[in-house]
């Protein structure tokens, strides 16, 4: 993991200058050291701060080819890149490195933009071609690495994170159409909360050059259409075993660095399995978060799971109470809105194995995107194997339009005959309760808002025929995945570590996409492809567990965080931003304060909202409202 700054003039006039408060603002994803290089046009400049993980002597970029004409930088990690290293010297291809990253400018001379169907990984990277004068940058298939874009003053600007481009001298200003959408679904995929600053959506590349700036697409979920799943059960035995050794490859690549790496352990089915699988091939050190709140804490199974597997364990223990002092930093990490303590909890974690001097962290991320475990999956797959359920559950969708659903709902309606049950559980604990806290001009906003038509304008044929469960998670992972899920990243990188994501393996979904719906709850079991692989590897109470999500105690039970949302509510973060009404947040944490912490949390999600709007204000000095 490293940070990339990119700055592009078709006119020229750049220096090495330029890319250097950007690089600064980027310091703390590459503590180890940084370069910057500038073309002799002035056309493009390049900068990189590095976190030393493979080759940490010689793989200093930027990154320059045999003749000097093409310069990269790049950001987390090419999977199997000692074999295409032997294959491109093998053709005459000469390395300055013995990195990973290389790799890509190698391949990007060879083959163009199809060099990225070569590349596995976890990764965002930029390449300037100084014969050609074009700048060539892409991200990884799922979105794990960040990669964000602006134009400014006749500039093209990429960087690793959002605080890289307004160092840069992009203004802060909020995209309000950007917050409407976020509170019904998520942005569109090309946008952020930012006014004029857009990411590059997962799998997709963008060249600019005198053409101007085109965003291609490269890789797709593609899930097959629901006709040709598989109905019987006569494969199963051998589709277990094409799990199985899809995630022992994921996780063995990942585990390759020339630095000592770590693991996250929970009680739960995904990271222990990733656990369990990469014990079986080196010695492992796991951190469990133990929090202080019984309902939320899964260090006990943890521990036993740690023992069971025979691996070195540390449990990072996390208090609420502590919660309201990390709020500003984590949303200043993050970039974003939080609206669950976990991201709070994950930027301490991610600080605590840090402290035990380690770079890389291998978690269990995707486990519930892969093989349909969360609820509102579940709920989604029953529909698509019950004709009957199915039914009737659109005789409900009726009534819900008859009571005069917003517009969103009814696109996903008119378009796929339901609701993808995520965005209807979204609808009901967030875009409904918070309209009573909105600006009477924000709220009408949000009303006429459909954040569901550019979704699904954006997905081609992707959708058409395919199984309802198919459906939504392609719309999950388009969505609420990159935007939310997987910003994560930004609070590893925070911290200086890397975490690397086993389960989102294009090699693995290729597998997992072919998975027939009724495996899924095969035994009545979630996840049972899953559970059925690692079966051989797992504890008993962790192979039969119930899904559990990585929540937090909700901050509302602690007083502190009550008192601090309070004091944002009457300050001039949210006293000047265009979203809430200061005094009916302050009607609400009153109400709140009055309560006992048991009774308050149905209030979380709202009051996360509140303080990270306020938070990001304050931290990045955002102001008014505009679209790109």
């Amino acid at each position: 993991m490293c940070g990339i700054v990119a700055i592009h003039a078709p006119d020229g006039g750049l220096a090495e200058a330029d890319a250097l408060p950007g690089m600064a603002a980027l310091r703390a994803r590459g503590p180890d050291g940084s370069g910057v290089w500038c073309s002799p046009t002035g056309r493009a400049v390049l900068g990189h701060t590095r976190l030393a993980v493979i080759d940490p002597d010689g793989g200093r970029q930027p990154i320059a080819d045999e003749e000097g004409h093409r310069h990269l930088v790049a950001n987390g990690e090419f999977y199997d890149y000692r074999r295409i290293r032997r294959e491109l010297a093998d053709a005459g291809h000469v390395f300055r490195t013995r990195g990973d990253s290389e790799i890509a400018l190698h391949l990007h001379a060879r083959e163009g933009h199809h060099a990225l169907d070569r590349l596995r990984g976890e990764f965002a990277f930029v390449i300037w071609d100084e014969r050609t004068g074009e700048l060539f940058a892409a991200r990884d298939r799922f979105g794990v690495k960040p990669l964000y874009y602006a134009r400014h003053q006749g500039r093209l600007l990429i960087a690793s994170e959002i605080k890289a481009l307004l160092a840069c001298g992009v203004p802060a200003r909020w995209d309000t159409a950007a917050f409407a959408a976020h509170l019904q679904v998520a942005p569109p995929p090309d946008r952020t909360l930012f006014a004029g600053i857009s990411q590059l959506p997962p799998g997709c590349y963008l060249v600019a050059g005198s053409q101007g700036v085109a965003v291609r697409r490269y890789w797709d979920l593609d899930y097959p259409l629901a006709a040709d799943l598989e109905q019987g059960d006569e494969h199963w035995e051998s589709h277990v075993e094409e799990v199985r050794a899809a995630i022992e490859e994921a996780v063995r690549v990942r585990m390759i660095a020339d630095v000592p790496v770590a693991y996250h352990l929970s009680g739960g089915l995904d990271s222990t399995s990733v656990v369990a699988t990469a014990a079986r091939h080196d010695t492992v050190t796991a951190f469990t978060v133990r929090f202080d709140d019984p309902a939320y804490d899964e260090s006990e199974v943890a521990e036993r799971t740690a023992r069971r597997l025979g691996v070195r364990h540390h449990q990072i223990d996390s208090h609420r109470a502590d919660f309201a002092h990390h709020l500003r930093e984590t949303v200043w990490a993050g970039e974003s809105v939080q609206e669950n303590a976990h991201g709070i909890a994950r930027y301490l974690h991610s600080r605590a194995i840090r402290g035990h001097g380690f770079k890389v962290v291998l978690g269990g991320e995707g486990g519930d995107e892969i093989f349909a475990g969360y609820p509102q999956f579940q709920k989604d797959l029953a529909l698509g194997l019950s004709p009957d359920l199915f039914a009737e559950t659109r005789r409900g969708y009726r009534k819900l339009v008859a009571a005069g659903a917003p517009q969103h709902l009814r696109t996903l309606l008119d378009e796929l005959g339901f609701v993808p049950s995520w965005v209807l559980d979204r609808y009901l604990s967030v875009t409904s309760p918070v309209m009573p806290l909105l600006r009477p001009e924000f709220a009408a906003e949000v009303s006429v808002t459909d954040a569901c038509a550019p979704l699904l304008a954006a997905t081609g044929d992707q959708l058409a025929g395919r199984a309802t469960l198919h459906q939504s998670t392609y719309l999950f992972a388009k969505s609420w995945l990159p935007h939310y899920i997987l910003a994560s990243e930004r609070l590893d990188a925070a911290q200086a570590v890397e975490a690397r994501l086993p389960f989102f393996d294009h090699h693995l979904f290729a597998v997992a996409r072919r998975t027939p719906l009724h495996w899924y709850t095969r035994a009545g079991a979630t996840k049972y492809p899953l559970r059925a692989a690692m079966a051989d590897r797992l504890p008993a109470e962790v192979s039969a567990g119930r899904k559990r999500g990585f929540f937090a105690p909700p901050v509302v039970g602690d007083d502190g965080m009550v008192a601090a949302v309070r004091d944002l509510a009457r300050g001039s973060a949210l006293r000047d931003n265009p979203f809430f009404r200061p005094e009916a947040v302050v009607r609400l944490v009153d109400r709140l304060a009055d309560r006992p912490p048991a009774q308050r949390a149905t209030a979380e999600r709202l009051v996360q909202l509140v303080g990270s709007v306020g938070a990001l204000a304050e931290e990045f000095g955002l102001t008014g409202g505009g679209t790109p």
